[in-house]
């Protein structure tokens, strides 16, 4: 993939996880948004969900890994603004209705080949398969990591309800060095 000479900025360039987390929430949300959280550090978070979130590897194939079956994404809610593509997601297991992920992704699509654009639009495949499959160079780079308190605005957002917190992560995916998605990953359903 050819990167014009002009690098583009972060997509978002953040003060704090929360306003990170306000940015990538904010497109989604109907009325008043106060995304409670908690900035978290990696030992902080339970066990079995730090080893699902701390790492720099694709969800899609930690989760994998970790319920033993490829995983299914499912597009809530999807927004085009430019070359902006924005999308509201959950993952489950392949022949599962357990969801064990939500997220929100930015990407910047002038900086993905058309195959993988097009691809990624089609809503069948999760992203992180898509970018392995295409051999795009990618580094993944975590940036927050959050605990979510049940009843979280956040979690409202995909209509989940939880008994007790869940834990996420807030990153940015560079690919071909060039930084062109942002992303929320919640695990939950861990067990």
């Amino acid at each position: 993939m050819s990167v014009s000479q002009s690098q583009p900025q972060p997509l978002i360039d953040a003060a704090t996880g929360k306003a990170l987390l306000s940015e990538l929430c904010s497109p989604f949300v109907r009325g008043y948004f106060a995304p409670e959280c908690s900035i978290v550090q990696p030992e902080n978070i339970a066990h079995p969900a730090d080893q699902l979130l701390v790492h720099h590897e694709h969800m899609t194939v930690v989760l994998q890994r970790h319920h033993g079956s490829p995983v299914a994404v499912h597009v809530l809610e999807e927004i085009i603004d430019g070359h902006f593509y924005r999308r509201k997601i959950s993952l489950t297991p392949v022949g599962s209705d357990k969801i064990v992920e939500w997220g929100i992704v930015k990407l910047d699509l002038r900086y993905m080949p058309e195959a993988v654009s097009s691809e990624i639009r089609e809503k069948r495949t999760p992203l992180g398969a898509i970018l392995i499959r295409h051999d795009i160079h990618r580094r993944i780079k975590p940036r927050y990591f959050l605990r979510l308190p049940e009843g979280s605005a956040v979690l409202k957002l995909f209509g989940a309800e939880y008994d007790r917190p869940v834990y996420g992560r807030l990153g940015t995916i560079y690919c071909d060095d060039v930084p062109c998605i942002e992303l929320l990953e919640i695990v939950v359903n861990t067990l």
